[in-house]
């Protein structure tokens, strides 16, 4: 077995690194970042995520906008997937953010100032490092790639296919991109599903990376 970590709409997969640095289990893990394809649709990323893990059984956990890749994955139902663990997802616009990101000019993220930074990801656990790891992670961003991703969360349409893998939702009661309604379409769609409700930003594997640790360790008993 394998877990796989999917990362939010940067794609680069380098914002998981509190997480990966503190998380310990017996099974290796492995974060596969977002293709840097001209074809950002969802069918073919999704494809090329079954072609990297092939037979192996896997655990999946998601942020954000890999929420809807994952949902795809299982949805397929061509890859082993064990579990599913989705942090701060959504299967539809997230947000008002969520729907006008696509009107904004991406390359505005390098002129964010650091304290609007650090209110609207990091809250109360910001730090040097985290808005130092953001800016590392954003100077890796392929920015025409992004803007795509963007349309796909602005525009995005709740599906209706139900999904039996075993799933976690993790909810931040702090998230300001991903609103509190986006657990119900996940409670409509997920057959197998328990949700966890923490006093969190929506970057919580990055802020609060040992909680988080520990709470996968609960679920999936490594």
């Amino acid at each position: 077995m394998k877990i796989i970590l999917l990362p939010g709409v940067d794609g680069t997969g380098i914002l998981f690194e509190p997480f990966v640095d503190t998380f310990k289990a017996d099974v290796p893990v492995e974060v596969i970042p977002l293709t840097k394809d001209s074809d950002q649709s969802i069918l073919n990323q999704v494809s090329i995520i079954e072609e990297a893990v092939g037979d192996e059984e896997i655990v999946l956990i998601v942020e954000s906008y890999s929420g809807l890749l994952a949902y795809e994955l299982a949805k397929r139902n061509k890859l082993h997937i064990k579990q599913i663990v989705f942090f701060g997802c959504f299967l539809q616009p997230p947000s008002f953010i969520g729907k006008i990101g696509r009107f904004l000019p991406v390359r505005l993220l390098n002129i964010i100032p650091d304290k609007l930074l650090s209110h609207i990801l990091f809250n109360r656990w910001s730090s040097p490092e985290l808005i130092a790891l953001f800016r590392k992670a954003v100077g890796s961003v392929d920015f025409p790639n992004l803007k795509k991703r963007l349309i796909t969360i602005a525009t995005c349409q709740k599906p209706t296919q139900l999904i039996d893998v075993p799933c976690v939702y993790v909810q931040g009661t702090m998230d300001n991109l991903v609103s509190a309604y986006n657990v119900k379409a996940f409670e409509e769609l997920c057959s197998n599903l328990q949700v966890e409700v923490v006093e969190a930003t929506h970057m919580l594997l990055q802020t609060q990376p040992e909680t988080m640790s520990q709470l996968i360790h609960k679920y999936l008993k490594l």
